[in-house]
């Protein structure tokens, strides 16, 4: 896929999420979030994340985002061609809920995910700690919450 189909893709899916905004920090920190857990859901986009001041980053995720603000209404919502990625995505949807457009929410969950990607070897305990050192607003509750909700997900070992 290059470039130009790749936002258009972007575009398509972001439009049925229904969270997409450059205009501020929070909204490009939603993007980045929302599009960092629509992969570790198994919908590859084509992003690749490292670890960044709020967690996972992406910079070609940043520069389609610029890119897409010009094209975003002319883009239609889109539809994966194969049934199991729109199962996916209707369960990437429920999973998400209300708090598609909570950056603070978006960026816990995709900051312990990564984490546990990044290091497979370290325990629950662990991955929080390195998630409140580097971002220390985050609470130890707050963190064991997003911790049990990503293992209710599935999205990290629930043995952890």
């Amino acid at each position: 896929m290059n470039e130009k189909e790749r936002i258009l893709v972007l575009g398509a899916i972001l439009h049925r999420i229904d969270n997409f905004s450059m205009a501020t920090f929070d909204g490009r920190l939603i993007l980045q979030k929302t599009v960092y857990l629509l992969q570790a859901c198994g919908l590859y986009l084509g992003y690749h994340f490292s670890w960044y001041l709020y967690g996972p980053y992406s910079t070609e995720l940043a520069s389609d985002g610029f890119t897409l603000t010009q094209l975003y209404n002319s883009v239609p919502k889109g539809t994966f061609k194969k049934k199991d990625s729109e199962e996916r995505f209707a369960t990437f949807m429920a999973r998400i809920g209300s708090s598609k457009k909570d950056a603070r929410w978006l960026e816990l969950l995709a900051s312990l995910h990564f984490l546990t990607e990044l290091y497979p070897q370290k325990e629950g305990t662990e991955i929080i700690a390195i998630v409140q050192k580097k971002q220390h607003y985050f609470p130890l509750a707050e963190c064991k919450k997003a911790w049990n909700y990503l293992k209710e997900l599935r999205l990290i070992n629930p043995e952890d």
